[in-house]
């Protein structure tokens, strides 16, 4: 009986630690991830400039929960609602120096910073920074964001 569960305890341990080595090992998939997480962070910018919620709900799992850029916690239903409703106009938004960590086959964050342009509901044009990670998990066969922390960057005077 005691080798039976030496015998499952390995067993097990090698299930659980072979998809990470596959991620870590594998340069093909690891750039396949990275390229798809880098072109999602993209596409959710445009969906800032488009006010295109649907691509943002999309994108954002059913559990999604994250902290915002006015420092509140907001989960999927919060942030959709949050592009729906806000009165800024935004004119450009870019993506710079970001960097994708995998951590499992289906598990990896993404860290970077995005500057905004535009007007706000006065007209009053706006440049904004924001240095952000998010965390993005696979499932089914679908990249999603599961998490998320956004600080808005002081302005550079």
């Amino acid at each position: 009986m005691k080798r039976l569960s030496s015998l499952l305890l390995c067993t097990l341990l090698a299930f659980a630690v072979a998809p990470r080595a596959r991620a870590k090992d594998n340069p093909a998939d690891s750039h396949a991830i990275k390229s798809k997480l880098t072109s999602m962070e993209n596409d959710w910018e445009k969906a800032l400039v488009a006010k295109d919620n649907a691509v943002l709900a999309n994108m954002l799992a059913d559990d999604f929960y994250g902290i915002n850029s006015k420092g509140k916690r907001a989960n999927k239903s919060d942030t959709v609602d949050q592009l729906k409703t806000d009165t800024d106009t935004v004119s450009s938004a870019t993506n710079r120096g970001m960097a994708v960590h995998i951590y499992a086959p289906n598990l990896a964050s993404v860290i970077g910073m995005s500057i905004e342009k535009g007007k706000d509901k006065k007209g009053m044009a706006f440049s904004r920074t924001y240095a952000w990670v998010d965390t993005w998990m696979e499932r089914d066969g679908k990249w999603q964001c599961i998490a998320e922390g956004v600080s808005e960057l002081p302005e550079k005077k």
